[in-house]
């Protein structure tokens, strides 16, 4: 028993910190943009697709599909902001909110449409791994380590470049940054482009021990709402810690109530997280 529940301990740290890495794009672009994306989930969704069928048509491997879905999603994402969302920044939120919403049908039909709503998945034979008699998925420790060497890339890209420099520095407060010279504009075009990149780059992660279909991006976008409230709105860190919380208490929750049941008990941590720490762990209370 105690090594079955050491098993769903790791499981859930894996899992956590793979909802972190797609929170984090989430939690950027509302950090910078004060948007917040509801098509994110979808973003995951089409970059589950991609490496399915790059794995299905090329026998591409799902890892390496990851040079063609970040930079895709990346011009995705940053088109749309571009086209899109510049011209409604200055909106009230409800447009902003409508949006994407709109983009989330939109996307979500679209795989309908060309794909259907069939059930699909990467079909890749993982040897087990054992630590210290403990049986690991393999899948889901790649998916961790690829999502903490991603996510150890973008800190390094935010703190140690003058884009990063310049993406921290809107974060913190736009009109002084476009004081002192830096484009807002690109900034937020970036960013934008950043998060839906993360996005894809998490689906692919995923992608190798989940099922693929159209509406799969709304289970995500639902714990990556979770976990942004629980770390905090706008921060780096309360996205890791939110991320592995929930994906520990999802596992937990699972073995003790059911999996039936996971998605339940993460909404009632949602409720009273909103009840009684609105701004979550890391919460930096009134924006800008």
């Amino acid at each position: 028993m105690i090594q079955h529940l050491l098993e769903v301990f790791i499981e859930g740290i894996l899992i956590g910190g793979i909802f972190a890495l797609f929170t984090l794009g989430l939690n950027m672009i509302y950090g910078v943009l004060e948007i917040i994306n509801f098509a994110h989930g979808e973003f995951i969704m089409l970059g589950m697709y991609i490496a399915y069928w790059l794995f299905v048509l090329m026998g591409l491997h799902p890892l390496l599909s990851l040079a063609i879905v970040f930079p895709l999603l990346f011009f995705a994402g940053a088109a749309f902001e571009r086209v899109v969302i510049e011209k409604v920044i200055k909106a009230h939120i409800f447009i902003q909110t409508f949006i994407t919403f709109g983009l989330l049908l939109l996307l979500q039909n679209l795989a309908y449409f060309f794909w259907s709503a069939d059930y699909r998945a990467i079909r890749i034979h993982f040897p087990l791994i054992s630590i210290g008699g403990l049986h690991v998925s393999t899948p889901r420790l790649i998916g961790f380590i690829g999502s903490i060497v991603t996510i150890i890339i973008l800190h390094l890209f935010l703190t140690k470049t003058k884009v990063g420099t310049g993406i921290r520095a809107v974060d913190e407060n736009p009109v002084a940054a476009e004081l002192m010279g830096i484009n807002v504009k690109r900034m937020r075009l970036i960013t934008f482009g950043l998060g839906t990149g993360l996005a894809g780059v998490a689906g692919v992660f995923i992608s190798l021990f989940y099922y693929i279909y159209p509406t799969v991006g709304f289970i995500f976008i639902l714990l990556a709402f979770i976990i942004v409230v629980l770390g905090g709105m706008g921060s780096f860190i309360g996205s890791l810690v939110g991320g592995l919380i929930i994906g520990e208490l999802e596992s937990l929750s699972a073995l003790f109530v059911g999996p039936q049941w996971k998605e339940a008990v993460a909404m009632i941590v949602f409720i009273l997280i909103l009840l009684f720490k609105p701004t979550g762990i890391f919460g930096m209370g009134e924006r800008k």
